[in-house]
């Protein structure tokens, strides 16, 4: 059986693993990707040593069964033992994945195509890859990999996107900058902005101006799933999590021990809701849950706070009605909130830090434009991502779930919601692994 995963960052690395793990001798992996090492994808392309992971050392193994893997990797490396609680550099833990992947393709059982895929269809008993080089690839299975796609620039407004290498470029030591978001992203450019030595003033704008809560070192409680309101009404559930983060309080941990605690059961907590749940999960609760679940280091922390002291960093609630480019400036016109009517202000930069993009119709990725355009995939209900079967099948334009593409980490958000961290993908890839090695190798589905 040949089995294609289209995509070799950190989602299709860790597939790439596990598959390899599990293979048949007649077993064929391949793994499409055009960067030179598997891996790193955009998350760990990072050389800032400021960009620290969000997940402590000991959560952060590629293997859910081997938690230490990662921690044994770092005292390899270090030549001392690691510390589980430590958050390291986003690029260190690129090295570990990359290993991982190189670990994999010296089994001889995965190969590396440095390619693109651009299009695929489906035969009676082959799924067909088209490449950017002209070449097609069969595959008896293909997972779809790819991670965080592209983002579309945001409408009306001149932005820089976050890691485009120019986005920084030439910029004057004292140049204002208006960055759009305050999550995670927001956290890593001013970090970076700070390292290269920029004095000017930042503004952040995010609708509810809400900045990610840092770790603490609690003690973890667990949650067992027949404890877990699954399917529960979203106003009751809040009281129920609120009720449950006071009991962890009132036992000397906090909140973050009671969202921890429920982190093995996001998953099925997002499938049990009706879409108009999701949708209203979305749209009233979704900024209060990401800055209390998608937490920053504390030493992260302390810089982020250092520039706000000084002034140099200012985040606000409000959006951005739009941004004209004059060339030697860019005039943003803000409305913020609690305010009257709007108000310009007049930036060097506006800088894109406002996260995943949440339409995968607005995609640029050629294989993704391919999917939908064809009928092999759709959007789900909610328009903000693919729509993904449970066992991680796409699901075709006719509601059909498809016997031979799958689909795992963040291009499944849409079904699982929390799968673009680590913990979350390496179970994805496990499971998927598992169900593709016991798949017949031609015809039927999974």
């Amino acid at each position: 059986m040949r089995i294609a995963i289209v995509g070799g960052g950190a989602t299709g690395a860790l597939a790439a693993a596990h598959l390899a793990q599990r293979a048949r001798e007649s077993t064929e992996i391949i793994v499409i990707e055009p960067a030179e090492r598997l891996g790193r994808g955009l998350a760990y392309s990072t050389d800032d040593p400021r960009h620290l992971l969000n997940v402590r050392a000991a959560n952060m193994s590629a293997f859910g069964d081997d938690a230490a893997h990662f921690l044994d990797w770092l005292q390899g490396r270090n030549g001392a033992p690691a510390e589980p609680y430590s958050f390291v550099s986003r690029r260190v833990y690129g090295d570990y994945v990359s290993d991982v992947a190189a670990e994999a393709l010296q089994s001889g059982r995965v190969t590396h195509l440095r390619d693109v895929c651009v299009e695929a269809s489906e035969g009676p008993s082959l799924a067909l890859l088209r490449l950017a080089s002209g070449a097609t690839l069969g595959a008896d299975r293909v997972v779809l990999a790819t991670g965080h796609d592209e983002k579309p620039r945001i409408s009306g407004v001149a932005a820089q996107q976050p890691w485009d290498p120019d986005s920084l470029k030439g910029l004057a030591r004292d140049a204002p900058l208006l960055i759009v978001g305050a999550g995670l992203t927001m956290v890593d450019m001013a970090l970076s902005l700070d390292r290269r030595g920029h004095q000017g003033p930042i503004t952040a704008v995010s609708r509810r101006g809400l900045l990610p809560h840092a770790h603490r070192h609690v003690a973890p409680r667990p949650l067992a799933g027949a404890d877990t309101p699954f399917g529960m009404e979203l106003s009751q559930l809040l009281r129920w999590l609120r009720g449950f983060a006071g009991e962890c309080a009132a036992g000397g941990a906090d909140w973050r021990t009671a969202i921890d605690a429920l982190r093995p059961h996001t998953q099925r907590l997002w499938r049990a809701m009706t879409p108009d749940q999701r949708r209203r999960f979305l749209r009233h609760a979704r900024a209060y849950w990401d800055v209390h679940r998608h937490r920053m280091a504390p030493e992260v922390e302390k810089r982020l706070e250092a520039l706000r002291r000084s002034g140099r960093l200012r985040v606000v609630a409000g959006r951005v009605l739009n941004a004209a480019d004059l060339g030697d400036r860019i005039v943003a016109t803000l409305w913020l909130r609690g305010a009257a009517e709007p108000t310009s202000i007049e930036v060097a930069r506006v800088i894109d830090c406002t996260g995943m993009a949440d339409a995968s119709i607005k995609s640029r990725n050629p294989l993704i434009c391919s999917l939908l355009g064809s009928g092999l995939a759709r959007l789900d209900p909610l328009g903000i991502g693919l729509d993904v079967a449970q066992d991680f099948s796409l699901v075709d334009a006719g509601g059909a779930p498809s016997p031979r593409i799958k689909v795992v980490g963040p291009l499944a958000r849409a079904a699982f919601w929390e799968c673009i961290a680590i913990p979350d993908i390496r179970l994805q890839a496990q499971e998927l692994a598992e169900r593709l090695i016991r798949a017949p190798a031609l015809g039927g589905a999974i």
